[in-house]
């Protein structure tokens, strides 16, 4: 048996909760994931798994063999990386998660220029405003914006999100400007169905901060989406300043409240805690914080 063959299938068995899901992922037959894990806990000496029709969960002494060979794992990923990037290029894959949207407006030519400057390292960007599982995905790397949650990760600030309240022209013509945030209620405002608390705004001015309850006509999980609409006239924006800037500049947009802005937020790269000497993330995380810093100068 290849023990480090079968200790990798292990892992994925329990990451992805499953044989057939962790057969999918390695690209095996059920049945040979299933003879795996049998052969691997025959040469234990001991189940590591418990089997129902349903579900699967670890003994407990799966449960603490789990735990030692994905730091073991994780290890030998990290030592075979060094060696590839002996000279102090990194190389191997990268796997990153990135927003859709922010992907569009400022790190897509960002992460190309990276790959050039890399040319040993094989860089997998998958975009999404729906947040991944990094470990079940295998990524090395999210991109994340917004008030981070999740304390198993490590994170390194990238940039702050500073956050507008906006509205076209048409639309204010049409239905007056808010004066205060308070009459935001009485206003069409434009949901971004990802936020955490997508139908209430938080506003924040020298220190004070209130939190209005806001509805309208048009809801979408893309900030992309939200601007658009705001730009033809559908409601008021809560917007990252970022995506609505060039909006902004042309008059297409018009900043609502503008001693008021949005709960401050900031974009981060996130990744595993074990992962923190990893030489292609330190190079990534390095790369993006010089360059967002010079394309906002």
């Amino acid at each position: 048996m290849d023990r480090i063959a079968a200790l990798r299938v292990f892992r994925r068995v329990i990451e992805l909760n499953g044989f057939a899901a962790a057969a999918r992922d390695l690209d095996l037959s059920n049945a040979a994931v299933s003879k795996i894990i049998k052969d691997l806990e025959a040469d234990l000496g001991t189940p590591l798994i418990l089997r129902t029709t349903r579900s699967l969960r670890l003994t407990d002494t799966g449960h603490d063999y789990f735990n030692q060979i994905t730091r073991i794992l994780d290890e030998l990923g990290e030592a075979e990386d060094a060696v590839r990037s002996s000279g102090g290029e990194p190389r191997g894959v990268l796997r990153v998660s990135a927003p859709l949207s922010l992907g569009l407006v400022l790190l897509s030519p960002i992460l190309a220029r990276f790959a050039a400057r890399y040319p040993q390292l094989e860089l997998d960007v998958e975009f999404g405003d729906q947040p991944v599982d990094l470990i079940e995905g295998r990524f090395d790397l999210a991109i994340r914006g917004g008030l981070l949650q999740d304390s198993s990760l490590k994170a390194r600030k990238l940039m702050g999100i500073e956050r507008v309240v906006c509205a076209s022209p048409d639309y204010l013509a049409r239905c007056g400007t808010p004066e205060s945030p308070d009459e935001l209620s009485g206003h069409r405002c434009l949901i971004y169905s990802l936020s955490p608390t997508p139908r209430s705004w938080v506003l924040e001015k020298d220190g004070e901060s209130i939190r209005i309850a806001v509805d309208g006509g048009f809801r979408a999980n893309n900030s992309l989406a939200v601007r658009e609409a705001a730009i033809e006239g559908l409601g008021v924006a809560l917007l990252p300043k970022i995506y609505a800037a060039d909006a902004l500049a042309s008059g297409r947009l018009v900043r609502v409240l503008p001693d008021w802005g949005g709960e401050l937020h900031a974009l981060y790269g996130v990744y595993p805690q074990h992962r923190e000497a990893s030489l292609k993330i330190r190079a990534l995380l390095d790369f993006l914080v010089g360059a967002i810093k010079e394309v906002l100068a």
